[in-house]
């Protein structure tokens, strides 16, 4: 039904940014020109958040967070309706991060996704999950295989509404290992966490600890932005 209203307003009412809401043209699929020109690349290692606590292969996030219109973009991915947005934001964050190699030459298909799970609840509400959408437009343009091997078995409150010491102070981690995912593969040489984005780690480190009951091999992590200031 949800989809079908969407068709509907779509044919009558004009797309528009996902970003600044102004009418978008035929070239310009979910955000305009103009916004994808004043993003702010995050260049800080991400790893340094964590200070040592957690053994991070590697780490790379794309966006800084910072203006009005990255916000406003991140906004719309969670809560706008459209999955799409998110595939596409995907696509565009690994194909700079292919012309950057950020994270090695060979560090391509060899690797899987883990997408960063919501509660079953909150995604039927929601429709969606941001982050598995975000695996797979990063998933068309790497050839990474997507391995849900998290589950969310707390449903809670948003951790967002959290700063780190309160976190911790929560004690339980609200993922744990998807004992019903597939096996991995034998080519997979590392584990990739895709999410939104980061704040303060403790979503990230929270998954750490579930994928590491499990697997012993490398861990690294991308995300759309990085909230830090």
């Amino acid at each position: 039904m949800r989809s079908i209203l969407c068709d509907i307003l779509s044919a009558v009412l004009p797309r528009r940014c996902s970003a600044c809401g102004t009418p978008l043209d035929a070239k310009e699929r979910f955000w305009c020109i103009s916004c994808a020109f004043i993003w702010t690349r995050h260049v800080q290692p991400g790893l340094l958040r964590f200070e040592g606590r957690l053994n991070w292969a590697h780490s790379w996030s794309w966006l800084n967070l910072r203006n009005p219109e990255e916000k406003a973009l991140v906004h719309d991915l969670k809560y706008g309706g459209n999955p799409l947005l998110g595939v596409e934001l995907g696509r565009a964050m690994a194909m700079e991060w292919l012309e950057e190699r950020t994270l090695g030459q060979t560090m391509h298909s060899e690797w899987s996704l883990v997408p960063v799970p919501l509660h079953p609840r909150r995604q039927r509400k929601r429709g969606y999950n941001q982050s598995m959408q975000l695996a797979l437009g990063w998933s068309q343009c790497t050839d990474m295989t997507i391995a849900p091997l998290c589950i969310r078995s707390e449903a809670g409150r948003s951790f967002t509404r959290y700063n780190r010491s309160q976190r911790v102070a929560r004690g339980n981690n609200p993922f744990s290992w998807n004992e019903s995912a597939s096996p991995l593969t034998p080519s997979t040489q590392g584990l990739i966490i895709i999410d939104d984005v980061v704040t303060t780690g403790s979503t990230l480190e929270s998954m750490h600890g579930a994928l590491r009951s499990q697997w012993p091999g490398p861990l690294a992590f991308v995300t759309l932005a990085d909230a830090a200031r």
